[in-house]
């Protein structure tokens, strides 16, 4: 039978206010009372209700989480559990507990933030996407509901952590010019995921600043999340496509993509040089070791706690944005320079 804070009264000898008062930290209670009441507690294995606690304090201590795809999908990619991790971990340090919502659609987000925002269950929410002309958002700013979305967002009132994604795509489009390559593919371009159009917009600037003329043929487009480097590069390649270079906007786009290019009788990175970003454990035991940039995700994810916290501690409105440093880490996948380079 489960112990109340009743039968806690009961054995310390003082009322129930007083236990919830202990619970609560109330400074107005004795050290004492406090501590004959905290050993109780223990001896009895009592756990305070924390949904009737919220109530009382109107303070669930609960971060909501609102994550695209389905599970089973996101899941798969190490970015999401670092990502994660790197909130939870935050989150454990100061106390609160976060509650994981898979989306699998828009209409699927904007639902799941208005139960999350209307029902009292959480304190904030962190979003872990951003996409043009995202309701989502809106909908959270006119509610005044304390969030931060993991990504850039062109909205003013919007807090966000993100990489310079910008600078990540001008990095290793540089790299690939660098060693002499001229035809560049641009393999997993989102539209509406402005994490993949600034990547881009920054393949783009590195083709200009190095006198080469951007070629839409060589922009394969692609599903967010769902789709795979295997079939895009497959296709890519049946319809006559032939670049030097490949940069892939993930590294799991990088590694079907080399699977295809491998099948197709060509070799990485005689034939093909090619690189990712996020730099997954496996691209250094890849074969041949992936080229990639390691954009932090734990840091990305204790950011984003800290700022969400800052936005429910802070009555006074400001608008936050902070960018992680992303690292280049150059492997052997693209280190092939081309003859006459």
């Amino acid at each position: 039978m489960r112990v109340t804070i009743t039968d806690i009264a009961k054995k310390a000898k003082v009322s129930a206010s007083t236990v919830s008062r202990v619970i609560a930290d109330n400074p107005r209670i004795s050290t004492a009372t406090k501590e004959k009441v905290l050993k109780i507690m223990e001896e009895m294995n009592y756990h305070p209700n924390m949904i009737a606690r919220s109530l009382v304090n109107r303070s669930t201590r609960i971060i909501g989480i609102v994550m695209p795809g389905m599970a089973e999908q996101s899941f798969k990619h190490p970015f999401f559990p670092e990502l994660l991790a790197g909130i939870a971990s935050m989150a454990n340090k100061k106390g609160y507990k976060i509650l994981l919502a898979n989306v699998a659609t828009v209409d699927e987000e904007k639902q799941m933030v208005k139960e999350l925002t209307l029902s009292g269950m959480t304190e904030g929410i962190i979003l872990l996407t951003s996409r043009d002309q995202d309701s989502s958002l809106e909908q959270l700013v006119a509610e005044h509901f304390p969030f931060v979305v993991v990504g850039r967002s062109e909205n003013p009132y919007v807090n966000w952590v993100d990489n310079d994604n910008f600078n990540i795509g001008y990095q290793l489009a540089e790299h690939f010019i660098k060693q002499g390559h001229r035809e560049i593919a641009f393999l997993g371009y989102s539209p509406g995921a402005l994490v993949t159009g600034d990547r881009l917009n920054g393949y783009k600037k590195a083709l200009q600043d190095h006198q080469l003329a951007f070629d839409p043929e060589l922009v394969v487009e692609s599903k967010f999340i769902t789709d795979n480097g295997y079939d895009l590069m497959k296709a890519f390649l049946a319809d006559g496509g032939r670049p030097t270079a490949v940069l892939a906007c993930d590294d799991y786009l990088a590694f079907g993509a080399i699977k295809a290019i491998h099948e197709a009788g060509l070799a990485v990175p005689t034939d093909l040089a090619v690189a990712g970003i996020n730099n997954v454990p496996l691209a250094d035991y890849h074969n041949p070791p992936l080229t990639s940039v390691a954009i932090n995700a734990f840091s990305l994810g204790t950011k984003a706690f800290e700022m969400l916290r800052t936005v429910m501690k802070n009555d006074i409105q400001s608008y936050n944005r902070a960018i992680i440093p992303a690292d280049l880490v150059i492997r052997a996948s693209s280190r092939h320079e081309l003859h006459g380079a």
